[in-house]
This record gives C-alpha cells, sequence and structure tokens, in this order.
C-alpha cells in the first residue's frame, strides 16, 4: 500500500469524522498549498487539538476504525493491561472528555466473564460519591463488539505516579487523601459494597487535590482470569491476608487494612509488605506478620498518626477499624491535632481537673439519670448511645474510666471495651473498665480482658448506686495520681 499524502490523509480524516471541511482548510492555508508537507499539517492540527497524537498515528497508518466506540471519539490510549485499554475520549454531543475502559478481545470468547464483566460495571453505576470515580454508562459497541465501561475523567493522576515524583506526602496531605479514600469506602459499605483491591493505582488525586477510588466491583473479574493469566495479580494480596487472618472473602476489614497500606506508603515514601510477583509468596502469612512499624525517625508525625496506621494494618481483624465509618472519624481525630498542633495528653495529670469518665449507654432514660449522678459526683462525663464513639474519644484524649452497657449496646460494646482495654495498655494510661451485662449475656463473661482494671456487673439487679459506688471505688474523684 502507497503511503498517504497530506490530501489523502486530511480526506481520510473528514470521511472519518474527525476533521471537518473547515478545519483542513485552516491547515491548508497554514502550509501554503492543499496536500502540502505532511508533518506540518499535523502539527497545526494537534496545535489547534483538532487532532491528538493517538489520531495522527493512526491516520499515517491508514487505519480506517478505532477513532470511536460507542460514539465517543478515543483522544489517546492512557493505559494498557492484561484486562484491558483504558482511553481518554470525549462526547462529540457534548464536549465532555470521559474516560473508556474496553474489554480486551481475548476475554470476549468466555461468556461467563463477560456476565460477570458487565454485572460488576452495572453494580458501578449505582455508586454516586464525590471520592468514586463516576460510572457512567456500560454497553456494547455495535460495530466493533466490544465491551466498554465510561467512567468521569479525573484531570490528574493516580497516587502511584505522583509518589514516584514526590517520594512521600507530609502527614496532613496524605490524612486527607485517605480521608477521602475511606469516605468513598464508607458509602460504598453502606449500600453492601467492598472495593477488594484498594492500593496506589486505583486512587487518583484529582489537579484539585480530591481523592477518588476507581475499579470497584471488579475484583471479581480479576479473581476469575487471575488463575490464568500471571500479570493479573489484583486479588493475590487480599486472598493470602484472608487466609492468614481466618475471615471471609468481602470483609470490609480487608479494604481497611490494604488502605493502610495506601498510608504507610505514602508517609514512609516505601511500601510495608514486601513486593514479589511470585503468587505462592504473596499468600504467605509471614509477608503480613513481618510488616515493621514506621520508623519516628523518617516519619515525622505524632504518636496519634503512627497508631492509626498501625491499627489499620493489625494482623488481627478485631484489632483493626471495624467499619470505614469509624475509620473516617479516627482520621479525622488525627488532623484535628495536627491542625491545632496540640497532641493528646498520654495520661492522667495531676491538677489536671475532675476525673473524666466515658458512658457508652444506648437506652436514653438511663443517659439521663447516669449524666446527671456522675456529674453530680465530681466526674466529667462523656457519653453516647455508639460504642465506637468511645473509642475514637479515647485515642484523641485518653479519660479515666469507661462504663459500657452491653446488655443495650451488644456486640459493639463488647468489642470497644476490648479494644480500649488493650489501647490503654499499650499507652501505659491507667484507664478503668465497668461492664454492665445483660440477663442473657452471662456467657459472655469469659470474652471480657480478666485485668485488676475491668470490673463485671450482671443484670438483673444492678442499680445506679451499685453503678456509681463502684465508680468510686475504682477512680476516686479528686486523685489524679491513682
Amino acid at each position: 500500500m502507497e503511503p498517504l499524502d497530506a490530501a489523502a490523509i486530511a480526506q481520510l480524516a473528514i470521511r472519518l469524522g474527525l476533521l471537518t471541511e473547515a478545519q483542513a482548510q485552516e491547515a491548508w492555508d497554514e502550509v501554503g498549498e492543499r496536500g502540502g508537507d505532511l508533518e506540518r499539517f499535523f502539527l497545526f492540527q494537534e496545535r489547534k487539538h483538532y487532532l491528538t497524537p493517538y489520531q495522527s498515528g493512526k491516520l499515517l497508518k491508514g487505519d480506517m476504525d478505532g477513532y470511536f466506540l460507542g460514539g465517543y471519539k478515543l483522544l489517546y490510549k492512557i493505559k494498557s493491561g492484561s484486562f484491558g485499554r483504558v482511553y481518554r475520549a470525549e462526547d462529540p454531543g457534548t464536549g465532555r472528555i470521559v474516560a473508556i475502559k474496553v474489554l480486551r478481545r481475548r476475554w470476549m470468547e468466555h461468556p461467563q466473564r463477560i456476565e460477570l464483566f458487565e454485572r460488576e460495571g452495572k453494580m458501578g453505576l449505582s455508586l454516586r460519591h464525590p471520592n468514586i470515580v463516576e460510572v457512567l454508562t456500560v454497553n456494547r459497541d455495535p460495530t466493533s463488539g466490544s465491551y466498554y465501561i465510561v467512567m468521569e475523567f479525573v484531570e490528574g493522576g493516580n497516587l502511584r505516579d505522583i509518589l514516584a515524583i514526590r517520594g512521600k506526602f507530609e502527614p496532613a496531605e496524605a490524612l486527607r487523601i485517605v480521608e477521602d479514600a475511606a469516605s468513598g469506602l464508607a458509602y460504598a459499605y453502606s449500600r453492601g459494597v467492598t472495593h477488594r483491591d484498594m492500593k496506589l493505582t486505583n486512587v487518583l488525586l484529582s489537579s484539585a487535590g480530591q481523592a477518588k477510588l476507581v475499579d470497584f466491583g471488579l475484583a471479581k473479574f480479576f479473581a476469575l482470569v487471575g488463575a490464568e493469566e500471571a500479570k493479573v495479580e489484583r486479588t493475590v494480596d487480599y486472598a493470602g491476608l484472608e487466609r492468614a487472618t481466618g475471615v471471609k472473602s468481602g470483609d470490609v476489614r480487608s479494604d481497611i487494612y490494604f488502605l493502610g497500606c495506601v498510608l504507610y506508603e505514602l508517609l514512609a515514601g516505601k511500601p510495608p509488605l514486601v513486593m514479589t510477583r511470585d503468587r505462592h509468596q504473596r499468600m504467605q502469612k509471614h509477608r503480613f506478620d513481618s510488616v515493621q512499624p514506621m520508623n519516628p525517625e523518617d516519619v515525622k508525625a505524632p504518636a496519634s498518626v503512627h497508631h492509626l496506621v498501625e491499627t489499620m494494618m493489625s494482623l488481627e481483624p478485631q484489632q483493626r477499624y471495624q467499619t470505614p465509618s469509624q475509620l473516617v472519624e479516627a482520621i479525622r481525630a488525627c488532623r484535628r491535632e495536627l491542625e491545632s498542633g496540640v497532641a493528646a495528653p498520654a495520661g492522667p495529670m495531676v491538677g489536671a481537673g475532675p476525673r473524666s469518665v466515658f458512658v457508652a449507654e444506648s437506652d436514653q432514660r438511663l443517659q439521663d439519670a447516669i449524666r446527671d449522678k456522675f456529674k453530680e459526683l465530681g466526674y466529667r462525663v462523656f457519653l453516647a448511645s455508639d460504642p465506637g464513639r468511645a473509642l475514637d474519644r479515647f485515642r484523641q484524649s485518653p479519660y479515666d474510666a469507661l462504663v459500657v452497657d452491653v446488655g443495650t449496646t451488644g456486640e459493639d460494646g463488647l468489642h470497644v471495651c476490648e479494644r480500649i482495654v488493650k489501647e490503654a495498655e499499650r499507652q501505659n494510661h491507667r484507664c478503668s473498665f465497668i461492664v454492665v451485662l445483660g440477663k442473657d449475656q452471662t456467657d459472655w463473661r469469659e470474652r471480657i480482658p480478666r485485668r485488676p482494671s475491668v470490673a463485671v456487673l450482671q443484670q438483673p439487679g444492678v442499680t445506679l448506686k451499685q453503678l456509681y459506688t463502684k465508680l468510686r471505688e475504682m477512680v476516686p474523684v479528686g486523685n489524679n495520681n491513682q
């Protein structure tokens, strides 16, 4: 085939709908003659943004297709992978710039994979949140037969590419980014969706600084092809973690763990897990239990930030934040500390005022009675129906005692108590605990940490007088050196 000259290429571009007659004529006026210098013709079109280098390259080859997909004009290829290709594209009708993910042809021969791709893509249509990349449509091109997903285009880049340039992030910026990501996870989790592929490349950072999660719902597709395609490793890390910790696939705490890996790498400039392509090694428990905490000499941040990462990445799932919403609150507490420049006290101080007690109680009537009596006795009282607030408050500013009514707060109350006991020991902070069990929760006694600082009261028959007598016994009012 004879190479095309400028005039022939211009006519091909017009016929394909890439250029108008007027746009081609502008180039001839610039070049000086119709069918003149080809290089100058393309330079003019690209300078005017009538053509992109991607389109110019295909025109030079005489390609007759691959310029449009589902009515969208393909501008250039962003990236390629084992699963497919991603393009920047334009909606000719509105001028909106979008990203289009196109399924590779080799997967189009497998109906099960096509069905899974479409189903998972359509699931993304239901997620509408500022920190999740919006899926606009999932369809099949009638001309080429290609399956594709159209998403909002995020002007910016993914965290891996940005981190490669910057080396590491300052704590304030890293926390803001991860709070955005956690907010996206929290919204998706409220809709019954987990991500299953949290990593640097799936967090996009816009030019305005907003973080957005991408590739929700595609993990099942990757799991299906992963056994046959060596380059597809997206689900291996999750499988290794969940096998090591004994939780089922789909546990949201796995997303929290790997978002912790993202935060660790943003702060430290290096990944916490040993990176390897060996599938067997990636599945080993030792890879997860040998993670080294961030070095305070390398990561200049308050202790609360280091603790945040350690909690997110705890190998024991029960020691992590249990939901993305809890994680968001913990991140916000760290950000407040950074912004104020005042760290939470490590323990009780002489002359620091009244002893503080947090009460986790879901019964509104009991809340009022307990608050009034404890204040009357001289305690500073914090009270919430959600026991998770007790944990957040302790991390922000440790208190002297926790009273948790497990009879009304249930499993959440018992779980939070267990975590605060361990957190108090980690901080070397003296905190007393009063656990009130419901009348049908006798068997739960075995789950309560056995410590001198922990007292258990059992319904029925627990009176307010018994409660405050026990509190005064364990945390005397006016003595901050107990």
